[in-house]
């Protein structure tokens, strides 16, 4: 009996043990949803309208999902109004900032998934993820945009090391989550189950299948872990949040046209931000904003490539410039209709109009013209996701720069309602086409003076860091500073100008 006893007790702290290491586990290798919580409350949801409270009730969250299209079934439940409430009531500066980014990365999101053949309202799911921040990391190692864990980021080509997180770059991250999620989608042959494996695994997923005897992810969903039964349901409500907010109250921190206008381009060779401000005229904030990815705000150089983006009207001075560090081959653009300014103006973008023919969705017609639907939603003051016959559609439109200047001349502002030159904000909060700036003329600096690029040597830094930075060779270090070793404050020469 005694024995009997002994061995239940054995048996049972056994049992203890091994349960509480797959939850462990679990835990280790799941990813969280960034910036929700799991939901908890489910009452109503409340917008304010001239001092009331209106209660935005299951029927009416019924009608607004049931006008979207999806490539999986939107529905109501108690879960995606609490994930709703979260970003309308309770979370409402981040979803302002999340709402502005996507005017960043929607248009990246959309041709990646356009490429590989997947459904474009996938982008919501970067919402879910990183709430659109690059640099977002979760507690368990998840990275970037799409949050990949380094195993499955490694599987699809993307590298961490001390210079680079290619989990972080927009490009990189983006691409490998279409075919990531191409790849599930091949698997399951369901959006819902495509989603929920990319959260919890394909095995998690085929378990919970095999346990339900059903391949409806509302059927197996009680069968999964916490987060990933929760997932979907926040993918949910990212879909209603990025078409609904205007009717929330919620007005997104739009950035700077530079920072919604861009391209990138495969970079071989080894440059440093510091080299692209300098080609393109471009701020080092906004360099460091676009190019998350890189650790020292340095390109190094590789055989595969990195890509660098930029914004478009300064792609032709850093097509230029790459061509004068490249000995091995040579850039180009993609297209020269896409680089010719219908503008001569010194600004850095102009305006241009459109009148659409007929009813048509919003992304339909930005698609023709090269641009997103969220940017002419945007530019326009939209909330219908529908443009009218013979509505006026404000385009912003950029003036190329074929070659940086050291000295720019910005044109006097003048009363046209037009975007003139230097007339649309750097700080990323405004919105486009306001505020002016006129440059005073300089003279040129003597031509028999030679100037340089400084740098003054920080506490602990060695010739090989600044090399790196600067994209250059400690021997022209050496050569041009007449020194081998560098003290802290020390201003060396970094190459003539």
């Amino acid at each position: 009996m005694q024995l009997n006893k002994i061995v239940t007790f054995w048996l049972s702290l056994a049992l203890m043990l091994l349960t509480n290491t797959s939850v462990i586990a679990q835990k280790e290798d799941t990813p969280q949803l960034s910036d929700l919580e799991e939901p908890t409350d489910t009452t109503d949801i409340l917008v304010t309208k001239g001092g009331n409270s209106v209660v935005i009730t299951d029927e009416l969250l019924r009608e607004r999902l049931g006008e979207l299209s999806s490539c999986l079934e939107l529905r109501t439940t108690a879960v995606v109004k609490s994930y709703i409430r979260t970003y309308v009531q309770s979370q409402t500066e981040k979803s302002r900032n999340m709402l502005g980014k996507r005017l960043t990365y929607f248009p990246l999101y959309e041709a990646k998934m356009k490429e590989y053949g997947v459904p474009d309202d996938l982008k919501f799911l970067s919402v879910v993820e990183s709430a659109l921040n690059p640099k977002a990391v979760s507690h368990v190692g998840a990275t970037g945009l799409w949050q990949f864990m380094p195993s499955t980021g490694s599987e699809y080509g993307l590298k961490t090391n001390s210079a680079v997180e290619d989990r972080s770059n927009p490009v990189k991250s983006t691409d490998a989550a279409a075919r990531h999620l191409r790849d599930l989608y091949k698997q399951f042959d369901d959006w819902a189950l495509a989603l929920a494996a990319y959260n919890s695994g394909a095995g998690r997923v085929n378990s919970a299948i095999k346990r339900a005897g059903s391949r409806n992810f509302w059927s197996i969903q009680r069968f999964l872990p916490a987060e990933t039964r929760n997932y979907v349901p926040a993918f949910i409500a990212a879909t209603y949040i990025c078409n609904y907010f205007h009717l929330h109250g919620l007005m997104p921190n739009d950035p700077d046209l530079d920072l919604q206008l861009t391209d990138y381009v495969n970079v071989y060779e080894g440059i440093s931000f510091r080299d692209i401000a300098e080609a393109t005229g471009l701020s080092y904030e906004v360099i460091k904003e676009l190019n998350p990815g890189f650790k020292r705000d340095y390109v190094p150089p590789t055989t595969e490539g990195h890509f660098v983006i930029v914004p478009q009207r300064v792609m032709p001075a850093f097509i230029r410039y790459l061509n004068t560090v490249s000995s091995a081959r040579k850039y180009k653009l993609e297209s020269i209709e896409k680089y010719t300014s219908a503008d001569n103006g010194d600004g850095r973008y102009w305006i241009s109009k459109a009148k659409p023919q007929e009813l048509e969705h919003v992304d339909q017609f930005a698609a023709r013209l090269g641009l997103s639907g969220v940017q002419i939603k945007s530019w326009n003051d939209m909330e219908s996701n529908y443009v009218q016959p013979g509505q006026l559609i404000k385009l912003f439109r950029p003036v190329y720069v074929q070659k940086h200047s050291g000295i720019r001349i910005e044109a006097p502002a003048s009363s046209t309602p037009a975007v003139k030159p230097g007339n649309t904000p750097t700080n990323g909060k405004s919105k486009p086409g306001t505020g002016s700036s006129t440059a005073v003329p300089q003279a040129p600096p003597s031509p028999q003076i030679k100037q340089y690029q400084y740098h003054t040597v920080r506490r602990n830094e060695s010739l090989e860091d600044i090399a790196r930075q600067y994209a250059t060779s400690v021997e022209s270090l050496r050569k041009m500073n007449n020194l081998d070793q560098v003290r802290f404050g020390t201003r060396l020469k970094i190459r003539e100008y």
